[in-house]
């Protein structure tokens, strides 16, 4: 029997296998008859599991094995009933040490509070005047946050540049409307504010101003110092430095009175053929403490799992995905995810944010996933937001983000790649912005307001999208790419993406230590 035939009949009787579960039916002598028995063994169980392991295959097929063994044995004659042994308490066996697990965090009640994000919150009609008020609005609020800096709070108008002296030195704060470079080597900048635009030229010779150029994207917000030129023509400025809003060196830090943690997850492509469902069980185990794990104890104090995207693998996101579809249907994608997650711990409060793969808008911000599609996920103890989502979580402040702008990002600023998850974040946090490029893979919603802009600083700066973990301090915050609970795809081969599954980071909230759990 051909590996698409058997799993569909197990999908036919509503029931999903793992992979590990498909390779010990494939490899089983008779296929065929071993997948009716199985199935119909397991039809008879009073509480049938949705998701079948390959631990239940195992025990079914010697199942049947001991019972055809039976069946060919001659009768056995009734013996003596053994006398009964008391046994005391000293000679009884120990109790799992399980079943005595205690969850600190089981013990305090979640505060979660959603600050920021677009759910209900989205008017624009994809009219000129939204796009023109979504980058009026970036300029605005990134601006503010240059001008507050001490380098520069006496810029001036770009307006204002043609009443000032030659050779003057000035700062303008502007977003970058073009760059190019010249016939003679230089970058040319070309910057506009609320009051006007200006070109402003990199020379080639100053190498390290050319390798700060190099790291400017179009539609972002700069600060720029510069020699001005006035010389009956439209002014000009002759770039001396370039500054980013950045976030400052030291600034508060929210930490939780209690001792409660927070597990960070990405990209789960629920549905996949390399979704790794046995590692993401064991995981699941974990949380409940049904492991022998010597951290069991950091497992009790999980009391948030924040979900950065990505939950479900999707329908014809790349190409010749529906090669490595298990599941081919979204909404049964989003059941069995929701099954999976039903075996989270009810003292743990699960946030989902949507990724670029599940079925939400493919423009950013995008709202939550909706209840007709997986209702399923609002049946569990979640909260379900828009990606990006600012909240806090006992206090401790969260911005999250599922990271498609990473793929535009990473090829337009020499030094990043894809194998290092936190450069390209960090570049973000400097930038203050989600997605500083328009037009480019990251498609953006035109709202009246910019969701992306990062106004206030997190303490925790959370995405998934790369498939690789990372973890960073960058001033102060927490920069921390989840990985994935994904193999590699033959899409991912195609793109030099190595993934790195099966590895969760737990933050502690009080003291901002995180700590890495390895379930491959």
């Amino acid at each position: 029997m051909d590996e698409g035939a058997l799993v569909r009949k197990f999908i036919e009787a509503e029931m999903q296998l793992t992979q590990e579960a498909l390779e010990k039916l494939r490899n089983n002598k008779d296929a065929s008859v071993s997948v009716d028995r199985v199935i119909l063994a397991l039809k008879e169980l009073e509480n049938r599991p949705f998701l079948i392991t390959g631990e239940i295959i195992s025990e079914v097929l010697e199942r049947q094995t001991h019972r055809e063994e039976q069946a060919i044995l001659p009768p056995v004659l009734p013996q003596p009933e053994p006398a009964k042994v008391e046994v005391t308490a000293e000679k009884r066996l120990p109790e799992l040490s399980f079943t005595k697990f205690k969850p600190l965090a089981a013990e305090y009640a979640p505060r979660v509070k959603v600050v920021r994000e677009v759910t209900g919150q989205s008017y624009g009609e994809g009219d000129i005047s939204d796009f023109v008020s979504l980058f009026r609005d970036r300029y605005e609020c990134i601006g503010s946050i240059l001008k507050k800096r001490l380098d520069l709070n006496d810029a001036v108008p770009i307006s204002s540049l043609r009443n000032l002296l030659d050779k003057q030195q000035v700062k303008v704060v502007g977003m970058v409307r073009d760059k190019r470079e010249s016939a003679a080597g230089n970058i040319v900048l070309e910057l506009e504010d609320l009051s006007g635009s200006v070109t402003a030229l990199v020379f080639s010779s100053n190498k390290e101003l050319v390798r700060k150029a190099g790291e400017v994207n179009t539609d972002e917000v700069i600060g720029v110092v510069a020699s001005l030129k006035v010389d009956g023509r439209a002014p000009r400025l002759f770039v001396r430095d370039i500054i980013w809003p950045d976030i400052p060196i030291k600034h508060e830090v929210h930490r939780a009175e209690e001792p409660v943690c927070a597990a960070l997850l990405s990209d789960l492509h629920v549905g996949s053929t390399q979704f790794f469902e046995d590692v993401f069980l064991k995981f699941l185990r974990w949380l409940r403490g049904e492991s022998d794990d010597p951290d069991v104890g950091l497992a009790g104090t999980v009391k948030y799992l924040v979900i950065a995207g990505d939950i479900v693998d999707g329908i014809g996101v790349y190409p010749h995905q529906e090669e490595e579809l298990l599941i081919n249907d979204i909404f049964k994608q989003y059941d069995l995810a929701a099954k999976l997650l039903a075996q989270v711990p009810d003292h743990i409060t699960i946030i989902i944010s949507p990724g670029n793969h599940d079925a939400v808008r493919p423009s950013e911000p995008q709202p939550a996933i909706h209840k007709d599609i997986a209702s399923g996920l609002y049946d569990l103890n979640s909260i379900m937001v828009g990606n990006p989502v600012r909240l806090s979580l006992h206090g401790v402040e969260f911005l999250v983000y599922h990271g498609r702008s990473f793929d535009d990002v990473i090829s337009s600023i020499p030094g990043l790649n894809r194998e290092e998850a936190t450069p390209p974040m960090i570049k973000l946090l400097k930038k203050r912005h989600l997605a500083p490029i328009y037009g480019g893979r990251t498609l953006l919603s035109p709202e009246k307001k910019d969701y992306l802009v990062i106004d206030e600083i997190p303490d925790v700066f959370h995405c998934g999208h790369l498939h690789v973990f990372g973890y960073d301090r960058y001033r102060d915050v927490s920069v921390i790419n989840s990985g994935t609970f994904q193999g590699m795809t033959n899409f991912m081969r195609q793109l030099g993406v190595r993934p790195t599954p099966g590895i969760v980071p737990i933050i502690n909230l009080q003291t901002h230590e995180a700590a890495v759990k390895k379930f491959v």
